[in-house]
């Protein structure tokens, strides 16, 4: 009885197990394989499904006796490389032909199960048709071992193909738990954006009732009718408050057209002592703007203008294009703005709402020359409704 020889058996299992242990590192790392060396994706995939090949199928020969008795007889390299000619033959066919039929329209409208079932199919049959034109090739132009030849590949293409529909149907689920992730996050980031929105209208309204409540029980006793007209001023505010409460955004005319009435209170209360003016042409009227954003820079002129010095003021509120988004400007001939402007909560909600409804497309400077005024830069234009 002649034993095998212990050496090149040892050296078929470490030769064996080396090419497993690559080809399914080389499987692990598929998609981000030679992406900076080949740019061509398709002549990428076809190299990396090769060499993947290569290894597996190397990995599995040796269990084959003819690599035994290659590995005695010193002919063991050549052997390879008429393996791995056979394998190149082989992955470019049923690749490539697997590919085609992925592509088509009519497989690609399938459900996952029917369209890995035709795959499955495909590569078995792809593999069993190469691997007797490989045999045919090897072998001189005539047939040996076909029996073999027929279960060898039958099996290497069951084997490829579950791989595949197995990795697809991951592939399929990972893609499937990052969607629902994916709209969990937005979801969450929508309901995080409302309930900081939501808080900043909430801690601004009564802001608004507080000042004028302040100003009307002042009226009731000095001027009734005035102090009527400020009512009804406050109730159309609140009005204004009330319907849009569901939205974010108010059209600029609407946006105006609240602040128009909260000046109108003040110089209910202040008469002659305060000035304004509104310039705002009609083709912007309809873009969208955050909601309570231009008030907390009139009310902050009012506030250091009249009531930190008792002088006129004047306030000139002006909205136009600008580069291809809005340009917000409120001018007033109060004090200049300190060198550092530590702002307010009104002013700092508006910082607030911009961050939240306009990330990266919005400037806001506060300037004194030539004139006092805040500029408020929008780049982002939106019109027709509301988005949140």
């Amino acid at each position: 009885m002649k034993y095998p020889d212990f050496k090149a058996v040892l050296l078929l299992v470490l030769f064996s197990s080396l090419m497993l242990v690559l080809g399914l590192y080389l499987l692990a790392k598929f998609k981000s394989l030679l992406r900076r060396q080949v740019k061509n994706e398709l002549l990428r995939k076809n190299i990396v499904v090769w060499m993947i090949a290569v290894c597996l199928i190397l990995a599995v020969s040796p269990s084959n006796s003819e690599f035994y008795q290659a590995m005695v007889k010193g002919t063991f390299l050549k052997t390879i490389l008429i393996q791995i000619t056979a394998v190149t033959i082989l992955t470019v066919f049923v690749f490539n032909i697997t590919l085609l039929v992925l592509k088509m329209k009519s497989i690609q409208l399938m459900s996952f199960r029917m369209k890995m079932t035709i795959i499955l199919f495909t590569i078995v049959a792809g593999t069993m048709t190469c691997g007797i034109f490989i045999n045919y090739l090897l072998n001189g132009g005539s047939f040996r071992n076909l029996e073999f030849t027929l279960v060898f590949n039958f099996w290497t293409g069951s084997m490829t193909g579950l791989v595949y529909v197995t990795m697809s149907y991951v592939e399929l689920e990972r893609e499937r738990k990052m969607s629902e992730k994916e709209l969990e996050v937005l979801r969450l980031r929508e309901l995080k954006t409302k309930a900081e929105l939501d808080a900043l209208h909430s801690k601004i309204n009564p802001h608004f009732l507080y000042n004028a409540l302040n100003s009307i029980a002042d009226l009731s006793i000095t001027d009734g009718k005035k102090a009527r007209k400020m009512t009804v001023a406050l109730a159309d505010l609140f009005r204004y408050s009330i319907n849009y409460s569901d939205h974010n955004y108010s059209t600029v005319q609407e946006e105006v057209e609240m602040t128009e009435v909260y000046l109108q209170i003040e110089k209910i209360r202040f008469e002659d002592k305060l000035n304004y003016s509104i310039a705002v042409p009609d083709n912007v009227n309809y873009y969208l703007i955050p909601r309570f954003v231009l008030q907390p820079v009139v009310e902050n002129a009012v506030k250091h203008g009249l009531k930190a010095t008792g002088n006129t003021t004047e306030i000139k509120i002006a909205i136009k294009n600008e580069n291809e988004g809005l340009q917000i400007i409120v001018a007033d001939n109060g004090p200049a703005f300190p060198d550092e402007l530590i702002p307010g909560y009104g002013v700092k909600s508006m910082y607030d709402k911009l961050d939240l409804l306009f990330p990266g497309n919005y400037e806001i400077y506060f300037s004194n020359q030539p004139t006092k005024k805040v500029s408020i830069n929008i780049h982002k234009l939106m019109k027709n409704g509301p988005v949140i």
